[in-house]
């Protein structure tokens, strides 16, 4: 039986940051969908200083593991409480409070695989600080595929009101995209895509662009050799041994384009900023991250810690509510796709 009341679990994120602020304003907002239950993992400490700092008073209900439905409290901020170690100072970051971030993820998870719970949302996370506490991933995605049991290769997916993206390579120097484009990596990318629209987004048949990666796709070669070495072959195995709505090399200066846009449901772009620039054009506030190829929902707001702005009440939730309600969306659609 399908049910329309979702629970939907949020990471703290970096203590220090815009995390506690925009989740707050999200929980309290009217845009959030009413059938969404959103239950915090953190330090009821942490709401308790940011409701003094703001002089607001917000009544905090904490929650026992696996009881959602019994315990949840409407109107109020839900936690499933983790402790702090250090005090936090806003806009500073502690190393000290690494392993509490890193907590609430896993405990995030951990819920999520063994409960109701039906999608995790993450906050913000500084991985300057996680790196010097032993953090050995480049960030977010590739930690929550190693908590995955399908073990995937995770895929992230940026999502806007009026555009879909991919990344292929994500936070890596220029200079070393081309040695990481193969055709295997292009291939899998397009399989966990195509699966995923389906599966989270309602498509039937979704339709796929792949951009090129050099000016004017290359040019048959004289502007970069890449499409006719991988990206070209990649796409002609799918289409030779698929049914898949699949096309590309298509120049990524003409790709984004009003019209064009209109010819497909997502594109799957070389490098990160070939695919960030265009969702964050369009919509900057409504950005939503996505991560595909595991085996539980995550979404996060596209955007960082906001240490420039923390604890001055000038944080923007718009990103995060969109995340929790594009959350709850996919959730409503895995179930109706079974």
């Amino acid at each position: 039986m399908i049910t329309s009341k979702k629970v939907i679990l949020i990471s703290a994120g970096e203590p220090s940051s815009i995390a506690t602020e925009i989740t707050i304003k999200t929980i309290m907002s009217s845009k959030v969908h009413s059938d969404i239950m959103p239950i915090i993992i953190t330090d009821p400490q942490i709401i308790i200083d940011y409701c003094k700092l703001n002089n607001v008073n917000y009544e905090i209900n904490e929650i026992k593991d696996k009881q959602y439905f019994k315990d949840f409290k409407k109107n109020k901020i839900n936690i499933i409480p983790i402790k702090l170690l250090e005090k936090v100072v806003m806009g500073s970051p502690n190393v000290k409070n690494a392993s509490f971030v890193k907590d609430s993820i896993v405990k995030c998870v951990n819920i999520q695989l063994n409960s109701i719970a039906s999608a995790l949302v993450t906050n913000p996370i500084n991985k300057k600080v996680m790196y010097e506490s032993g953090f050995n991933y480049t960030g977010h995605t590739e930690f929550l595929a190693s908590l995955s049991v399908k073990n995937k290769h995770p895929v992230m997916m940026l999502v806007g009101k009026h555009l879909k993206t991919i990344p292929l390579t994500i936070h890596v120097p220029l200079k070393k995209v081309s040695k990481l484009l193969t055709k295997k990596l292009i291939i899998s990318t397009i399989k966990i895509a195509r699966e995923s629209l389906i599966s989270y987004f309602g498509f039937s048949q979704p339709r796929i662009i792949i951009t090129g990666l050099n000016p004017h796709a290359g040019e048959d070669g004289d502007i970069g050799t890449e499409e006719k070495k991988i990206i070209i072959p990649a796409i002609k195995e799918v289409l030779d041994n698929t049914s898949y709505h699949l096309s590309g090399p298509i120049s990524a200066d003409t790709a984004f384009s009003y019209d064009n846009r209109k010819k497909y449901d997502l594109a799957i772009c070389m490098y990160h900023d070939q695919a960030l620039i265009p969702i964050k054009t369009l919509d900057f506030h409504n950005g939503v991250n996505v991560t595909l190829g595991l085996d539980f929902i995550r979404t996060s707001p596209d955007h960082g810690t906001g240490f420039d702005i923390a604890g001055q009440d000038k944080a923007n939730p718009q990103s995060l509510i969109s995340a929790i309600n594009l959350a709850y969306k996919m959730s409503i659609n895995k179930e109706n796709d079974k």
